[in-house]
């Protein structure tokens, strides 16, 4: 579908296999380089700074070790009512999570960076989409997280997988709940003369 230019070899800053599936859907090639950082909050940081800051220090962490490429990063959290829900590290923690967003509004939020050190083009952005799980019933929340689905899913669900039951509502792109704003990053690698 999209041709990358021959001088612009594409590196994706990430193991998450939902967004190098995502990625592969474009039809192009291109690495995978998972960066090792420090993904913790920052005192004062508010959750739209957080983000952004994550995906581009992954993508300056990539961008280092190969400075010709064009690296493609993002970092994608779930935000409820200005506390933000990351992968929940047991049982317990899911349940909590998953009580906290049934039957209310929530954002998912993806930091996306696009980097190449040699040339000094640094492009970085924050999607957001709002998402309404519907009105779980505890047993429900208990029977999803039997599946172990939750535990590697900030927010403790997935949109794509057995959780897409749960979500009744979406406003904005269903791509950037997955984790990846496949539109947005199109768009810029055609506009930075990445893809034709």
């Amino acid at each position: 579908m999209f041709q990358v230019n021959d001088e612009n070899a594409i590196v994706l800053a990430s193991e998450s296999t939902r967004r190098i599936d995502m990625l592969r859907t474009l039809g192009i090639s291109f690495s995978i380089i998972p960066p090792d950082i420090d993904e913790s909050k920052r005192k004062n940081e508010t959750v739209r700074e957080y983000v952004s800051r994550v995906a581009h220090d992954k993508a300056s962490k990539v961008g280092k070790l190969f400075p010709e490429k064009w690296v493609i990063a993002a970092d994608t959290i779930v935000v409820s009512k200005g506390r933000v829900l990351g992968k929940p590290k047991n049982e317990r923690q899911a349940l909590e999570m998953l009580k906290r967003l049934r039957g209310r509004w929530h954002k998912v939020m993806t930091g996306y960076c696009i980097m190449s050190v040699s040339r000094g083009i640094t492009y970085q952005d924050v999607a957001e989409t709002k998402v309404f799980i519907k009105d779980l019933t505890d047993d429900e929340i208990r029977r999803y997280i039997k599946t172990s689905e939750p535990f590697d899913k900030a927010g403790s669900y997935a949109v794509q997988g057995k959780g897409g039951y749960m979500v009744k509502e979406i406003k904005g792109s269903y791509a950037n709940v997955v984790g990846l704003p496949i539109c947005e990053i199109t768009e810029m690698l055609l506009t930075l003369g990445v893809l034709s």
